[in-house]
């Protein structure tokens, strides 16, 4: 069963769709910053802008990178969305002093799950 799922799975575009999604996730950042930093836009929306730009992230990380492999794109999305709440989540356990939420957690997973499944099926539909 392992060799069935790994047949076709492409590495590099799985790690190129990671790399996508933390490109987008830091422009979003900065943009999310400047919009908070310029506007009179309250800071109380942050919580709800930092979740956008995880789920944006990995909806476009994922349909780039099954729109390179070609195939498998409900399993190459979901496996850029799983290494990217894999990374963010040992970001987050280095830099903030927060306690782990379980809530908070299964909420990103859910987030990581659909986001990459999404992005993965609009990868191939895009695919030639």
């Amino acid at each position: 069963m392992a060799g069935a799922i790994s047949e076709g799975l492409s590495w590099r575009a799985i790690f190129k769709g990671l790399i996508v999604a933390l490109v987008i996730s830091l422009f979003l950042s900065i943009l999310v910053t400047l919009l908070l930093y310029l506007t009179p836009l309250s800071e109380s929306y942050l919580a709800s802008f930092a979740t956008l730009i995880f789920f944006l992230s990995i909806l476009l990380g994922s349909t780039f990178s099954a729109k390179i492999a070609g195939n498998r794109g409900l399993i190459h999305g979901v496996s850029v969305g799983i290494f990217y709440l894999l990374l963010t989540l040992l970001i987050g356990v280095l830099i903030a002093s927060d306690p782990f939420s379980w809530f908070l957690f299964l909420k990103k997973l859910f987030y990581t799950l659909i986001g990459g499944a999404i992005g993965g099926i609009l990868g191939i539909g895009l695919t030639n």
